[in-house]
Protein backbone atom coordinates (compact mmCIF):
# COMPACT_ATOMS: atom_id res chain seq x y z
CA UNK A 1 0.00 0.00 0.00
CA UNK A 2 1.51 3.66 -0.78
CA UNK A 3 2.41 5.83 1.56
CA UNK A 4 0.30 9.46 1.71
CA UNK A 5 2.17 12.07 -0.09
CA UNK A 6 0.53 14.75 1.55
CA UNK A 7 0.37 15.00 5.56
CA UNK A 8 -3.57 15.50 6.04
CA UNK A 9 -5.30 18.21 8.08
CA UNK A 10 -5.67 16.32 11.43
CA UNK A 11 -5.90 19.38 13.80
CA UNK A 12 -8.04 21.36 11.37
CA UNK A 13 -10.50 18.19 10.92
CA UNK A 14 -10.39 17.11 14.76
CA UNK A 15 -11.69 20.74 15.96
CA UNK A 16 -14.26 20.50 13.01
CA UNK A 17 -15.65 17.31 14.11
CA UNK A 18 -15.28 18.66 17.79
CA UNK A 19 -17.35 21.35 16.97
CA UNK A 20 -19.95 20.10 15.22
CA UNK A 21 -20.77 17.62 17.34
CA UNK A 22 -21.19 19.75 20.32
CA UNK A 23 -23.23 21.93 18.23
CA UNK A 24 -25.41 19.13 17.00
CA UNK A 25 -26.20 16.96 20.54
CA UNK A 26 -26.71 20.33 22.53
CA UNK A 27 -29.31 21.63 20.57
CA UNK A 28 -27.61 25.33 20.71
CA UNK A 29 -27.82 25.29 16.37
CA UNK A 30 -31.10 27.57 17.18
CA UNK A 31 -29.74 29.76 19.66
CA UNK A 32 -26.26 30.40 18.08
CA UNK A 33 -27.23 31.24 14.78
CA UNK A 34 -29.81 34.07 16.23
CA UNK A 35 -27.40 35.19 18.37
CA UNK A 36 -24.47 35.18 15.68
CA UNK A 37 -26.98 37.00 13.32
CA UNK A 38 -27.88 39.61 15.64
CA UNK A 39 -24.02 40.37 15.94
CA UNK A 40 -23.50 40.62 12.48
CA UNK A 41 -25.87 43.41 12.17
CA UNK A 42 -23.15 45.78 13.55
CA UNK A 43 -21.94 45.68 10.23
CA UNK A 44 -23.28 47.04 7.02
CA UNK A 45 -25.79 44.49 4.50
CA UNK A 46 -23.29 45.58 1.80
CA UNK A 47 -20.14 44.35 4.13
CA UNK A 48 -21.61 40.70 4.44
CA UNK A 49 -22.96 40.99 0.53
CA UNK A 50 -19.32 41.22 -0.43
CA UNK A 51 -17.90 38.76 2.03
CA UNK A 52 -20.43 35.88 1.50
CA UNK A 53 -19.23 36.28 -2.58
CA UNK A 54 -16.24 35.48 -1.75
CA UNK A 55 -17.38 31.73 -1.10
CA UNK A 56 -19.68 32.41 -3.88
CA UNK A 57 -19.69 28.58 -5.47
CA UNK A 58 -18.39 30.17 -9.01
CA UNK A 59 -17.20 33.18 -8.24
CA UNK A 60 -14.20 31.91 -5.58
CA UNK A 61 -13.07 29.25 -8.20
CA UNK A 62 -12.74 31.87 -11.00
CA UNK A 63 -10.58 33.74 -8.63
CA UNK A 64 -8.52 30.96 -7.64
CA UNK A 65 -8.03 30.28 -11.66
CA UNK A 66 -7.17 33.93 -11.68
CA UNK A 67 -4.34 33.50 -8.84
CA UNK A 68 -2.63 30.39 -10.15
CA UNK A 69 -3.59 30.34 -14.03
CA UNK A 70 -0.46 29.81 -14.99
CA UNK A 71 0.52 26.51 -12.34
CA UNK A 72 -1.24 24.16 -14.39
CA UNK A 73 -0.20 20.98 -12.24
CA UNK A 74 -2.03 23.11 -9.64
CA UNK A 75 -4.81 23.63 -12.17
CA UNK A 76 -5.16 20.10 -12.19
CA UNK A 77 -5.67 19.41 -8.60
CA UNK A 78 -8.57 22.87 -8.72
CA UNK A 79 -10.38 21.01 -10.84
CA UNK A 80 -10.07 17.83 -9.39
CA UNK A 81 -10.78 19.63 -5.93
CA UNK A 82 -13.83 21.10 -7.90
CA UNK A 83 -15.36 17.92 -9.09
CA UNK A 84 -14.93 16.30 -5.63
CA UNK A 85 -16.87 19.01 -4.01
CA UNK A 86 -19.53 19.60 -6.41
CA UNK A 87 -20.39 15.61 -5.58
CA UNK A 88 -20.18 16.01 -2.74
CA UNK A 89 -22.05 19.01 -2.05
CA UNK A 90 -25.41 18.01 -4.18
CA UNK A 91 -25.39 14.45 -2.68
CA UNK A 92 -25.40 14.90 0.90
CA UNK A 93 -27.37 18.36 0.49
CA UNK A 94 -30.45 16.52 -0.55
CA UNK A 95 -29.55 13.40 1.32
CA UNK A 96 -30.03 14.88 4.57
CA UNK A 97 -32.81 17.65 3.10
CA UNK A 98 -32.59 19.31 6.66
CA UNK A 99 -34.55 22.57 6.50
CA UNK A 100 -33.19 26.26 6.64
CA UNK A 101 -33.59 28.99 8.90
CA UNK A 102 -36.06 30.23 5.99
CA UNK A 103 -38.33 27.61 6.62
CA UNK A 104 -38.02 27.21 9.93
CA UNK A 105 -37.44 30.56 11.49
CA UNK A 106 -40.62 33.50 10.82
CA UNK A 107 -39.56 36.66 9.26
CA UNK A 108 -38.55 38.89 11.42
CA UNK A 109 -37.16 36.83 14.38
CA UNK A 110 -33.44 37.11 12.43
CA UNK A 111 -31.78 38.96 9.58
CA UNK A 112 -31.53 38.19 6.19
CA UNK A 113 -29.52 39.56 3.48
CA UNK A 114 -30.42 38.53 0.00
CA UNK A 115 -33.10 36.13 -1.56
CA UNK A 116 -34.42 33.59 0.40
CA UNK A 117 -33.01 30.44 -0.07
CA UNK A 118 -34.36 27.17 -1.26
CA UNK A 119 -32.32 24.52 -1.36
CA UNK A 120 -31.77 21.80 1.41
CA UNK A 121 -29.02 23.59 4.40
CA UNK A 122 -26.90 20.63 5.49
CA UNK A 123 -24.07 21.51 4.43
CA UNK A 124 -23.42 24.90 3.10
CA UNK A 125 -22.64 24.72 -0.42
CA UNK A 126 -20.28 28.16 -0.10
CA UNK A 127 -18.62 27.35 2.92
CA UNK A 128 -17.39 23.62 1.53
CA UNK A 129 -16.57 25.60 -1.69
CA UNK A 130 -14.37 27.94 0.30
CA UNK A 131 -13.03 25.31 2.40
CA UNK A 132 -12.48 23.07 -0.74
CA UNK A 133 -10.05 25.70 -2.29
CA UNK A 134 -8.24 27.11 0.67
CA UNK A 135 -7.36 23.66 2.26
CA UNK A 136 -6.31 22.44 -1.52
CA UNK A 137 -3.53 26.19 -1.20
CA UNK A 138 -2.83 24.61 2.51
CA UNK A 139 -2.12 20.65 0.77
CA UNK A 140 -0.20 22.16 -1.79
CA UNK A 141 1.93 24.65 0.39
CA UNK A 142 2.14 22.38 3.42
CA UNK A 143 3.75 25.18 5.24
CA UNK A 144 2.10 26.14 8.95
CA UNK A 145 1.99 29.57 8.22
CA UNK A 146 0.13 29.77 4.64
CA UNK A 147 -2.57 26.76 6.49
CA UNK A 148 -3.53 29.01 9.71
CA UNK A 149 -3.89 32.13 7.00
CA UNK A 150 -6.03 30.50 4.44
CA UNK A 151 -8.17 28.34 7.13
CA UNK A 152 -8.61 31.43 8.90
CA UNK A 153 -9.41 33.79 6.03
CA UNK A 154 -12.20 30.57 5.16
CA UNK A 155 -13.52 30.79 8.24
CA UNK A 156 -14.03 34.63 8.04
CA UNK A 157 -15.85 34.37 5.02
CA UNK A 158 -17.80 30.99 5.85
CA UNK A 159 -19.39 32.85 8.79
CA UNK A 160 -20.59 35.10 6.58
CA UNK A 161 -23.26 32.68 5.64
CA UNK A 162 -24.70 32.75 9.35
CA UNK A 163 -24.69 36.51 8.93
CA UNK A 164 -26.86 36.44 5.87
CA UNK A 165 -29.50 34.71 7.27
CA UNK A 166 -28.79 31.53 4.94
CA UNK A 167 -27.25 28.97 7.11
CA UNK A 168 -27.08 26.98 10.82
CA UNK A 169 -23.79 26.72 12.43
CA UNK A 170 -23.73 23.51 12.32
CA UNK A 171 -24.26 24.06 8.62
CA UNK A 172 -20.94 25.66 8.11
CA UNK A 173 -19.28 23.25 10.58
CA UNK A 174 -20.16 20.74 8.37
CA UNK A 175 -18.88 22.34 4.94
CA UNK A 176 -15.48 23.26 6.44
CA UNK A 177 -15.05 19.95 7.71
CA UNK A 178 -15.16 18.34 4.26
CA UNK A 179 -13.85 21.06 2.32
CA UNK A 180 -10.72 20.82 4.39
CA UNK A 181 -10.81 17.05 3.66
CA UNK A 182 -11.71 17.38 -0.45
CA UNK A 183 -8.74 19.83 -0.58
CA UNK A 184 -6.17 17.85 0.86
CA UNK A 185 -7.51 14.91 -1.09
CA UNK A 186 -7.37 16.70 -4.28
CA UNK A 187 -3.88 16.80 -3.79
CA UNK A 188 -3.05 13.75 -2.79
CA UNK A 189 -4.85 12.39 -5.55
CA UNK A 190 -3.15 14.74 -7.99
CA UNK A 191 0.08 13.59 -6.68
CA UNK A 192 -0.31 10.29 -7.90
CA UNK A 193 -0.51 11.19 -11.59
CA UNK A 194 1.82 11.98 -14.57
CA UNK A 195 4.39 14.85 -13.34
CA UNK A 196 3.49 16.73 -16.59
CA UNK A 197 -0.14 17.63 -18.03
CA UNK A 198 -1.23 17.29 -21.28
CA UNK A 199 -1.60 20.24 -23.05
CA UNK A 200 -5.24 18.91 -24.37
CA UNK A 201 -5.99 18.55 -21.28
CA UNK A 202 -4.14 21.75 -19.97
CA UNK A 203 -6.30 23.46 -23.09
CA UNK A 204 -9.93 21.89 -22.11
CA UNK A 205 -9.16 23.36 -18.62
CA UNK A 206 -8.51 26.61 -19.92
CA UNK A 207 -11.50 26.17 -22.04
CA UNK A 208 -13.82 25.45 -19.10
CA UNK A 209 -12.15 28.68 -17.10
CA UNK A 210 -13.42 30.62 -20.25
CA UNK A 211 -17.05 29.81 -20.44
CA UNK A 212 -17.18 29.83 -16.26
CA UNK A 213 -16.27 33.03 -16.71
CA UNK A 214 -18.68 34.35 -19.56
CA UNK A 215 -21.34 32.76 -17.24
CA UNK A 216 -20.42 34.34 -14.36
CA UNK A 217 -20.57 37.52 -16.17
CA UNK A 218 -23.51 37.09 -17.85
CA UNK A 219 -25.53 35.93 -14.57
CA UNK A 220 -26.13 37.99 -11.46
CA UNK A 221 -25.08 37.39 -7.83
CA UNK A 222 -27.77 36.85 -4.98
CA UNK A 223 -26.37 40.01 -3.59
CA UNK A 224 -25.92 43.38 -5.25
CA UNK A 225 -23.49 44.42 -2.96
CA UNK A 226 -20.67 41.82 -4.35
CA UNK A 227 -21.73 42.37 -7.84
CA UNK A 228 -18.76 44.19 -8.66
CA UNK A 229 -16.71 41.27 -7.01
CA UNK A 230 -18.04 38.96 -9.62
CA UNK A 231 -18.03 40.84 -12.66
CA UNK A 232 -14.26 41.67 -12.02
CA UNK A 233 -13.51 38.35 -11.64
CA UNK A 234 -15.57 37.19 -14.32
CA UNK A 235 -13.40 39.64 -16.65
CA UNK A 236 -10.04 38.49 -15.48
CA UNK A 237 -10.67 34.90 -16.02
CA UNK A 238 -11.84 35.25 -19.23
CA UNK A 239 -9.03 37.50 -20.02
CA UNK A 240 -6.43 34.91 -18.60
CA UNK A 241 -8.12 31.79 -19.95
CA UNK A 242 -8.14 33.42 -23.60
CA UNK A 243 -4.67 34.44 -22.86
CA UNK A 244 -3.50 30.58 -21.73
CA UNK A 245 -5.30 29.08 -24.96
CA UNK A 246 -4.16 31.44 -27.07
CA UNK A 247 -0.22 30.10 -26.39
CA UNK A 248 -0.72 26.75 -26.17
CA UNK A 249 -2.80 26.50 -29.35
CA UNK A 250 0.59 28.84 -30.62
CA UNK A 251 2.63 26.24 -28.94
CA UNK A 252 0.89 23.32 -30.75
CA UNK A 253 1.66 24.58 -34.28
CA UNK A 254 5.03 24.98 -33.65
Amino acid sequence: MKQLNTPFPLVFCLLSFFLLVTCLISGVDRGLFLGLNQLSQNLPDAFWGVTTTLSDPIVAPLLIFVLFYRRQLFLRAFFITLILALLTNYSLKHGFGFERPSDVLEIGTYHLIGPTPSSPSFPSGHTLTIFSLMGLISAWHQKRTVSIAVFSLAAIISFSRISVGAHWPSDVLFGALLGGVIGWLAVEINSRLHEEVPEKLALAGYFIALFSGIYCLINKTAYPSGQWLSTAVALFCIAYALRSITELLHREKG
